[in-house]
């Protein structure tokens, strides 16, 4: 809705700093602000790969293979030129890869190089979102801050208070806002940084975080709150943005299966918060390592 006079602007406020090509690496942060609209899991819908994006309909995505290898920008540049030309660029790109020369490319080394795109990505949403909310231009932003530019001056101080009839309800918003808030701020001084800002709005990527990602992750999928997420809830996920799948049967099919054979270790019909963490993040790696090890 449009602002009294003298209100603060909420979500555009800070939602027309952000450049929109860098709009992918920003989906995440999206995801957790839209938890009533039943969009995807925080992980699925954000960085992690989901075998549908790099393997539609059983068939190679090679466009998700240079996306991840190249970063957003750079793929743009190299689906432009001709295929000699992008070949030698890529040759060119190998010692940059080669970390110790041997002339071998491991997962470690393809994992350093995918997440230094990624990075460049995630530092420039939060630079761009740190600037938005840094009120007073002092260089960091607080929680008061945070809640103005994002939900409204009538929030601050009062982020619990109980909606009118009628209006939304932003409680639990609120509340897992602040839980990253005091996750992402590593020194503990109430403020985050452009640093910090980085791991508020992607905590998939980053270890002191990456357990809020796991747990905002099984609340969106746990859709009625039992805590543990059947086979329809998980189905219910993936169908949520692309309902057209589901005339998919092969895929339906597929997914299911996945289910029960890969991610119910425990073969009880339910993900429990331990199978969701080792499915979405296998060995505790980030995404971006789970990227490099299927590449």
């Amino acid at each position: 809705k449009a602002p009294e006079e003298g209100e603060f602007q909420t979500f555009q406020h800070y939602f027309k700093q952000i450049n929109l090509s860098h709009m992918l690496s920003f989906v995440l942060l999206l995801a957790v602000l839209a938890t009533t609209c039943h969009s995807r899991s925080a992980i699925r819908s954000g960085v992690a790969a989901d075998e549908n994006d790099y393997m539609p309909q059983g068939e190679h995505n090679s466009d998700y293979d240079h996306e991840a290898f190249l970063g957003h920008d750079q793929k743009a540049v190299y689906d432009n030129l001709p295929a000699p030309e992008a070949k030698k660029r890529l040759q060119d790109l190998i010692p940059h890869l080669d970390e110790d020369g041997d002339g071998q490319i491991t997962v470690d080394e393809l994992h350093d190089w995918i997440k230094k795109q990624l990075l460049v990505y995630i530092m420039d949403d939060a630079n761009a979102l740190h600037e938005g909310n840094d009120v007073n231009h002092d260089g960091f932003v607080s929680w008061k801050e945070f809640v103005a530019t994002t939900y409204g001056l009538g929030f601050v101080d009062n982020e619990q208070k109980a909606p009118e009839e009628g209006e939304f309800d932003y409680r639990q918003m609120i509340l897992r806002d602040y839980n990253k808030f005091i996750s992402a701020d590593a020194n503990g001084d109430q403020f985050l940084s452009v640093d910090e800002m980085a791991s508020f709005i992607h905590p998939e990527e980053f270890h002191h975080t990456r357990h809020l990602a796991i747990e905002e992750s099984l609340k969106d999928l746990d859709r009625n709150g039992d805590g543990l997420v059947s086979v329809d809830e998980y189905m219910a996920d993936l169908l949520a943005d692309e309902e057209e799948l589901m005339n998919d049967i092969e895929l339906m099919d597929r997914e299911r299966r996945k289910f029960n054979e890969q991610h119910d270790t425990d073969k009880d019909g339910f993900l429990n918060e331990w199978e969701v963490r080792d499915w979405l993040t296998p060995n505790n790696d980030s995404p971006s390592r789970a990227v490099a090890a299927r590449l």
